[in-house]
């Protein structure tokens, strides 16, 4: 069991992410059950492929445009060989600077009703990142 203060911001409340890995494909997270799959954890992969029930989701890294070392990340998610979703994600290293965790995330509604919901933690060891069906 996980539970994480977010955003640990001095102007923000206190909200807490409460999170349980019921099995290998099933996390609970502040009440409500999901499929899930790991993107990444402690090192972070600037590219790479996974697969969450009917869903493939592939992400890469078309440039680094940043001066700070921030990274652009494309996803996108494909349902057999049609891309059913997308989004760009912004991995900036330097969050890290005034707060001890980071957590972002970004839903992506897809044309059947499913959600795709990605979580983003990073900490100063590594990150974990995570795809939830819901």
């Amino acid at each position: 069991n996980t539970t994480l203060k977010k955003p640990l911001a001095p102007w923000s409340e206190p909200e807490y992410l409460n999170m349980t890995v019921l099995n290998e494909t099933t996390i609970e997270l502040s009440g409500r059950t999901y499929r899930y799959t790991v993107l990444g954890l402690w090192n972070v992969s600037f590219s790479g492929r996974a697969r969450l029930e009917k869903y493939t989701i592939i992400w890469e890294q078309p440039e680094n445009i940043t001066t700070t070392g921030g990274q652009r990340i494309d996803f996108k998610i494909y349902k057999g060989s049609v891309i059913v979703g997308s989004f760009t994600y912004w991995y900036i290293p330097s969050q890290l600077d005034s707060f001890c965790v980071v957590v972002n995330s970004k839903s992506v509604d897809l044309p059947n009703g499913d959600m795709l919901i990605f979580i983003f933690m990073h900490v100063e060891k590594g990150v974990l990142w995570l795809a939830l069906l819901g």
